[in-house]
């Protein structure tokens, strides 16, 4: 006879979700009580210690809202400057450097990422499984509008294809 788990699993999948945001809490709440101990030094000190931990939270908050759990089929590797897809029916790598536009292609259901470069193009799911980590390859590229990019995955559900970031044309040499 197996023991139920100590913890609730709902719980744990809720600190799993959010604990990064949570611990740059911890990290803003510890610069904080460090500020309030007395002395200039441990006021200053403490105060860089808040200031770090709420600029963390808030990139914590963004990825956090980023990620739209899982859902549909397929995976996302992020590996070094390469990006790979696999899913049932399509698939690939595409490098860093290759990307010329990037697309969120919303409707009812669903929304997907689609990056484009010279030769070729693949398709994220939004909710794909470690799609979380296109955060990190999307922050990379200059100028890309990242609260634009975590509003429309957020809200936007009508069938529309958004550019979010286009390449700046390379000057002739």
């Amino acid at each position: 006879m197996s023991k139920p788990p100590m913890i609730r699993p709902e719980l744990t999948a809720w600190a799993r979700r959010n604990g990064e945001v949570l611990a740059m809490l911890g990290l803003f709440a510890f610069g904080l009580w460090i500020a309030t101990r007395g002395g200039w030094v441990l006021a200053a000190l403490g105060t860089v210690v808040a200031v770090t931990g709420a600029i963390l939270m808030r990139n914590a908050l963004m990825r956090m809202r980023f990620s739209r759990g899982e859902g549909d089929p397929g995976v996302v590797i992020v590996d070094e400057r390469r990006v790979g897809y696999f899913g049932p029916d399509t698939g690939g790598f595409f490098e860093m450097g290759e990307i010329r536009s990037v697309e969120l292609m919303t409707y009812p259901t669903g929304a997907h990422w689609t990056l484009r470069g010279p030769d070729s193009t693949l398709i994220i799911p939004v909710t794909a499984k470690d799609a979380g980590q296109l955060f990190e390859v999307f922050s990379a590229l200059p100028g890309f509008p990242m609260s634009r990019a975590v509003r429309l995955v957020e809200g936007e559900r009508s069938a529309a294809t958004h550019v979010l970031w286009r390449e700046a044309r390379r000057r002739a040499s």
